[in-house]
């Protein structure tokens, strides 16, 4: 057991519970047991304090799940990033570029090639065009005057029939007068009765002869006309058979329909020909009217013909002029 001397040295048995001092120490008295200390709550740790920075669009991510308390407190703040995959900063592109959608993704660019061909598809369906129209286009009165053929077949075909109906009622009426006059015992009235009755059957008369008349004219007219209709139809199909491996069917051959396909390629609406035909007859009235009067009309002149159709035009089913 250790022990001091007179010097106030430690002698003896050094005790464990009593540390060792050192030359260069002096021990100090230490208190048996200190009061255990009341523990202090951890405070949270609060970042530097940063620059202030232009204010940002808000950023939509998820927000984290919510922690115990007790682990909020044990764990340092760590300020939360946003959600990979989502735009960083809204951006505002300029008028013809590709906006981004929600999950900032942008649509790459069209290949120059494509722009390229489409140029190219659009001014060779131009030259076509205009190749169509320096061919059929010096051809136009034979064209109008087709169709002017066709409307006077039309009209002629159908032979009114007034004439024979009044013509009839007015027999009638006069036979009412001859009954009279036969009835009659005065000879005045009798010679009153058949003049009336006279002039009147004339007149009816007069009126059927003109009906019967006027429907032998009509008849030969059509009959005629027919004939120039064959004609004119031979010298369009020739036409249309002059150009070889002609992009259109022939009832669109018609320089009117060639003007108007043209412009409307020209005008951006179209690239090609058949999707300018196809906006000619995209409604579907349209096409069915066209489809009933191209089938009935090459029927009816192919019963003429010795079956053999005759040249249908389509201008007049698409409302140009």
């Amino acid at each position: 057991m250790s022990d001091f001397n007179d010097n106030w040295q430690l002698v003896g048995t050094p005790d464990p519970a009593t540390p060792q001092v050192q030359p260069h120490q002096t021990q100090s008295a230490q208190p048996v047991a200190q009061p255990v200390q009341q523990a202090q709550p951890v405070q949270q740790y609060q970042p530097a304090a940063q620059p202030v920075q232009p204010a940002q669009p808000v950023q939509q991510y998820q927000q984290p799940v919510a922690q115990p308390v007790a682990q909020q407190v044990a764990q340092p703040y760590i300020p939360q990033q946003p959600v990979q995959g989502y735009p960083q900063q809204a951006v505002y592109p300029a008028y013809g570029q590709p906006i981004a959608n929600a999950y900032g993704y942008v649509a790459p660019p069209q290949p120059d090639y494509q722009q390229a061909n489409y140029i190219a598809e659009r001014q060779r369906n131009l030259e076509e065009c205009g190749k169509l129209i320096n061919h059929f286009s010096p051809k136009i009165d034979l064209y109008q005057e087709y169709d002017r053929c066709n409307q006077d077949i039309k009209k002629f075909s159908r032979t009114s029939n007034a004439p024979l109906i009044w013509g009839i009622i007015v027999a009638l009426v006069g036979l009412v007068f001859v009954y009279n006059t036969f009835i009659s015992r005065s000879d005045d009235a009798k010679l009153y009765n058949g003049i009336i009755s006279g002039v009147i059957m004339l007149f009816g008369a007069g009126l059927i002869v003109l009906f019967i008349l006027k429907k032998k004219f009509h008849k030969k007219k059509v009959g005629a006309l027919k004939e120039k209709l064959l004609d004119l139809s031979s010298q369009l199909k020739l036409l249309y058979n002059g150009y070889s491996n002609c992009p259109i069917a022939p009832e669109f051959s018609d320089p009117r329909i060639l003007f108007k396909i043209q412009s409307m390629i020209i005008q951006g609406r179209c690239v090609t020909i058949s999707a300018a035909i196809s906006g000619l007859i995209s409604y579907h009235s349209t096409y069915q009217n066209l489809t009933y009067a191209k089938s009935k009309f090459e029927a009816d002149t192919a019963a003429m013909n010795d079956g053999k159709p005759a040249f249908f035009n389509a201008v007049r089913y698409l409302d140009l002029r």
